[in-house]
């Protein structure tokens, strides 16, 4: 098998390859691809299951034909045949596509891309005995916090590599990169009864991922979590931790995109300026910050990546853009572009909340009759230009009375808007990256939301 550097040199040969026959074709066309060395690993029950070492290709070509028909498709089949005919169905297709007016074309222009540090320089000295030895100190540490941890369970995903963005416009960019992505599950049991809770963070360099201080703390709140209680739905101050906030920010951050924009979905659609959140809150894309897993010099489309405020004092400062919706809505593009399903999107992906001066306790002892939020999932919006969104608490919900956690409460469903709760809100000092979908990532600290709409009641 060849080694990583081998595979990286064949990624340049074969964007080449494809770049020259698009040519040979009438069109011009760019070239998103990787390879990568990936470590995974499997644990449950306290027992490691399944450890192993691979590769993971991925080629995808987009061809623009007369400047305003555009075509996408991927393929992980790095054979100099699977990529010739690549290019000549993706060529096909744009060919048929109906051409859009507004499209910009190939970018041009050039860009000065900034020098990034975003690989660990020892993953290639990690061994699977290492990543064990690593999920053994977890492991041992989550089952000590009580008797009632009943199994540590997870995932673990380093990934090693290089990333590649070349075009039929001399722009050729390639740059290694690392990924450290955990998932752990802890199950606690008393009697008939059982909690759970989990946790999904990562880190660019191994020897900075402490995953036995992150199975300590599941641990605990999974035990914690037993003898839960049926509460009321209503109105509730509460301490979104950073899973639940970083589950929040995310749907801010989608409305920001210029997808939602473009179609007139997002609460934020002709705000550029406005107040509309406490002004605690600051939110800066940050893609050349080496620690957040989602940082890159370059985005899909090409474009340099740059940093710009998101949310500054709770004013919104800026949307994120693809170059198509930059053209159809008059913007300049920031090196957002992210593909999405086959097509190019604007997102911040990589957005860091300024952090406040409170700890989370001293947040959590502020609030006299309210709930510590760990988790939220199945969140989506059911009203966007509303900015209304709906979902359950997950792996962690407790009672706080008088600055303090006096027991667990069952789940429950939640709709609320968010411009409406994060109106009046408090920010945490420490900040941590919880792991995300499709490579969106960011930091966030803990929020305290003054009111937050709880609708009806769950089982468990």
């Amino acid at each position: 098998m060849m080694s990583l550097e081998q595979q990286k040199e064949l990624l340049l040969e074969l964007s080449e390859i494809a770049l020259k026959k698009v040519k040979n074709l009438g069109a011009e066309a760019f070239v998103n691809a990787s390879v990568s060395k990936q470590f995974a690993t499997r644990f449950s029950n306290s027992e490691v299951l399944q450890n192993y070492v691979d590769f993971q290709r991925n080629f995808s070509l987009t061809v623009v034909y007369n400047d305003k028909q555009k075509s996408t498709s991927s393929t992980n089949d790095l054979s100099e045949e699977s990529i010739l005919n690549l290019a000549e169905y993706v060529t096909k297709i744009a060919k048929l596509v109906p051409p859009d007016p507004m499209y910009p074309g190939m970018l041009t222009e050039k860009q000065q891309y900034p020098k990034l540090q975003l690989n660990d320089p020892n993953a290639h000295n990690i061994q699977p005995d290492d990543i064990v030895d690593k999920i053994s100190g977890a492991i041992i540490a989550g089952e000590a916090v009580d008797q009632k941890v009943e199994g540590v369970s997870g995932n673990f995903l380093l990934v090693d590599g290089y990333s590649l963005f070349s075009s039929s416009s001399d722009v050729e960019v390639i740059y290694p990169e690392t990924a450290i992505v955990t998932t752990l599950n802890t199950q606690a049991i008393q009697g008939d009864e059982e909690s759970r809770s989990n946790s999904d963070f990562g880190s660019r360099t191994f020897t900075k991922l402490d995953m036995e201080t992150e199975s300590q703390e599941v641990a605990e709140r999974a035990v914690n979590a037993l003898g839960a209680t049926s509460i009321e739905p209503g109105d509730y101050e509460v301490v979104l931790d950073h899973q639940a906030a970083s589950t929040i920010m995310l749907m801010t951050s989608m409305a920001t995109s210029s997808m939602q924009l473009i179609s007139r979905r997002s609460f934020l659609n002709d705000r550029i300026g406005q107040q509309v959140f406490d002004d605690k809150l600051t939110v800066i894309n940050e893609p050349h910050n080496p620690e957040l897993l989602s940082s890159r010099p370059i985005d899909d489309e090409g474009l340099a990546t740059q940093s710009f405020p998101v949310i500054e004092d709770g004013v919104l400062k800026n949307y994120s853009f693809s170059r198509l919706h930059a053209a159809k809505l008059g913007a300049i593009p920031k090196g957002c572009g992210f593909s999405f399903f086959g097509r190019s999107i604007g997102f911040p992906f990589a957005s860091v909340m300024k952090p406040g001066n409170k700890t989370r306790d001293k947040l959590i002892s502020e609030v006299d009759n309210g709930l510590l939020v760990t988790n939220l999932h199945y969140t989506n919006f059911v009203n966007p230009p509303l900015g209304s969104i709906t979902g359950m608490s997950k792996d962690g919900f407790f009672i706080i009375k008088n600055g303090e956690i006096v027991g667990s409460a069952k789940n429950m469903r939640f709709t609320d808007e968010i411009p409406r709760f994060m109106k009046d809100i408090d920010i945490g000092q420490e900040l941590r990256q919880p792991t995300s979908m499709m490579g969106i990532g960011g930091m966030v600290a803990p929020i305290r939301a003054k009111s937050f709409k709880f609708t009806s009641k769950t089982e468990h």
